[in-house]
């Protein structure tokens, strides 16, 4: 079966469940750096509270474009990766290679949202890392992590960590280019967080004593059996980048008993859909300016003239959070004309609230 019957048969099977479960349906199409040998591929089918997802991952525009058309119009939302990962030599035209702008082009019945995939799997293991620490009254404070392989990925998740408390070393084979990202990361982290990024060439150097070791490797093999014995007692493993663990790493992981856990996004891509549909709600629905009962209220996260009532939700206030002043926040303490006009709205709402 190709991959364009493919899609149409995945498509089916998400409109299926979504009509059985009354929800949304969606689909993503995504890209990624990491070539596999069998082309591009399919990601399974995720059931989140909100949306039946299925995805793609594509290597060329040509595949992109020909998914989209597929999927326009069969599916409520299209999900398309903004993070450029494919070479341009995979364009249609010779120019950048682009699956976002690409996917643009071709989305006109579907709503396009747009996310960055790279994100999820960083938010995934940022996540995952804090559950197991979280009844450590430390957390990952003082923790040596190491990620091997300071990519894109690898790099974003080096800022995560160290600004959690981490003390996180990186690695990259270039000597010149670990230590920028490492200065890079460590001049943009908080400015008192007193731990730090330190980037080196020498994986065994740089996991010695690690307390987690994350692999972020594009799927290249890059933690061996004496990198995994020389961790510290209780360490865990990370396969980031799926595939990073050598062969012969995984008899000492038996012998040893060390806990290795693969990459899983589905909390992160279940926040990352509830996310969207909650910026969505909020721009198209309580967004906005107006007169209510012969007052100016605003909501929705613009920025509130001054003398304007600050509520919830433009369409239905429910809450009102304050007056604003002109400069992005409240006036302090109202008095005065200010005051009678804040507590004549909130009457007002706390009225329409009992009935």
């Amino acid at each position: 079966m190709d991959y364009k019957e493919r899609t149409k048969e995945l498509v089916k099977k998400v409109l299926e469940i979504a009509r059985k479960e009354n929800k949304l349906s969606g689909f993503c199409i995504g890209n990624t750096t990491k070539i596999d040998n069998e082309g591009l591929f399919f990601t399974p089918i995720r059931n989140t509270s909100i949306m039946v997802v299925a995805g793609v991952i594509v290597y060329s525009i040509r595949q992109a474009v020909d998914v989209s058309e597929i999927v326009d119009g069969k599916v409520d939302y299209v999900l398309v990766d903004a993070e450029k990962k494919i070479s341009d030599k995979m364009s249609l035209s010779g120019n950048s290679a682009n699956v976002e702008r690409s996917v643009r082009e071709v989305i006109a019945k579907s709503v396009l949202w747009i996310y960055k995939g790279n994100d999820i799997a960083v938010d995934a293991i940022d996540s995952f890392l804090f559950y197991l620490t979280k009844d450590s009254l430390r957390g990952l404070g003082g923790k040596k992590i190491t990620i091997l392989g300071a990519g894109n990925l690898g790099c974003k998740l080096a800022l995560k960590l160290v600004e959690r408390g981490a003390c996180v070393f990186i690695t990259r084979r270039e000597p010149k280019k670990v230590n920028i990202i490492a200065e890079a990361l460590n001049y943009i982290k908080p400015a008192y967080t007193t731990s730090k990024v330190t980037g080196l060439t020498d994986n065994e150097e740089a996991a010695k004593e690690a307390d987690v070791l994350i692999g972020m490797t594009q799927g290249i093999p890059v933690i061996t059996s004496k990198i995994i014995e020389n961790l510290s007692q209780g360490a865990l493993i990370i396969d980031g980048g799926k595939g990073t663990l050598c062969a012969s790493a995984f008899e000492t992981i038996e012998r040893l008993k060390v806990d290795v856990y693969r990459l899983d996004i589905s909390g992160s891509f279940e926040g990352l859909i509830h996310n969207l549909f909650a910026t969505e709600n909020l721009i198209k629905k309580k967004m906005g300016r107006r007169m209510f009962n012969a007052e100016p209220i605003v909501s929705g996260g613009l920025l509130g003239r001054k003398g304007e009532i600050v509520v919830d939700n433009i369409n239905n206030p429910k809450i009102v959070y304050g007056i604003a002043n002109g400069s992005g926040d409240f006036i302090r303490n109202p008095e005065g004309e200010y005051a009678a006009r804040l507590m004549k709205i909130q009457t007002i709402i706390e009225r329409s609230n009992q009935n």
